[in-house]
């Protein structure tokens, strides 16, 4: 009988798991900070959204969170502003102060939304957490299939289908060399060195992980050369940042440490 009950049990999984959905299911609503959210104005506007519907009383849904947090910051680095990520309640019963309060007694920047029963029917999600990771621009694709709980090998799915949505390039080492950044994390001054096999306009600038331009540290024709140079980053508040470097083209993103 016992085994009848986890056969049947396996069976409801994999029933629902497999009406999965290929498109996003919108919503256009107040999140529990009090500001409104449009997942389809996210999605139109070309960035890549995670979504963890999470259950209270889950010891593994703070656990896949942790890990979509160090996931979502190594992507944030690599593509500033282009990724949000949703905590969302996945029962209606839960209210926005428990699901905020979730959110904020973990450590995450999730954004808190409650009511998460409909959206959860929808994409097919039964097992806790259930994880849905969505891009393609206009066309509102889910990446995947939607994650049932999370391992680190389905962190690394996750990670690989947003980098080959926004459009990912290697590192153009043949541009930029042996490059080093230190102190890092810094305080009040930067010193990079690299060596630079083109001439052309060099740009360096400093982006939040909203992808917010916050400083301008050079913007100057040079040649080609073995570059070495120290910056301020005194008007910089603690935190973590993106460096970008470009030239005729070519960028590479840094992550950037500020400490106070």
């Amino acid at each position: 009988m016992k085994n009848l009950i986890y056969l049947s049990i396996a069976l409801f999984f994999t029933t629902a798991n497999s009406n999965a959905q290929t498109t996003a299911m919108d919503f256009n609503r107040m999140d529990c900070n009090g500001n409104m959210q449009h997942l389809f104005a996210d999605l139109d506007a070309g960035n890549a959204v995670i979504i963890e519907f999470f259950m209270q009383n889950c010891g593994a849904c703070p656990v896949a969170g942790q890990k979509l947090e160090a996931l979502k910051a190594d992507l944030l680095a690599q593509f500033p502003g282009k990724v949000k990520s949703y905590a969302i309640g996945y029962v209606n019963s839960y209210t926005c102060s428990s699901v905020a309060n979730w959110v904020t007694n973990n450590g995450f920047t999730a954004i808190p939304i409650d009511s998460g029963a409909t959206q959860v029917a929808y994409y097919g999600g039964m097992g806790m957490p259930t994880i849905v990771v969505l891009g393609g621009g206009t066309s509102h694709l889910v990446l995947g299939s939607p994650y049932l709980g999370l391992s680190t090998s389905d962190t690394t799915t996750i990670g690989n289908d947003i980098r080959d949505f926004l459009g990912a390039t290697a590192i153009n080492e043949t541009v930029f060399t042996s490059f080093n950044l230190f102190p890092n994390p810094a305080n009040d001054m930067l010193t990079l060195s690299f060596d630079m096999k083109e001439s052309g306009n060099l740009n360096i600038e400093i982006f939040d992980m909203l992808g917010k331009k916050v400083s301008t540290l050079m913007n100057d024709n040079v040649s080609a050369q073995k570059f070495k140079r120290s910056f301020s980053t005194a008007s910089l508040a603690a935190g973590n940042y993106v460096l970008q470097l470009s030239i005729n083209g070519n960028s590479v993103n840094h992550k950037l440490n500020i400490t106070r």
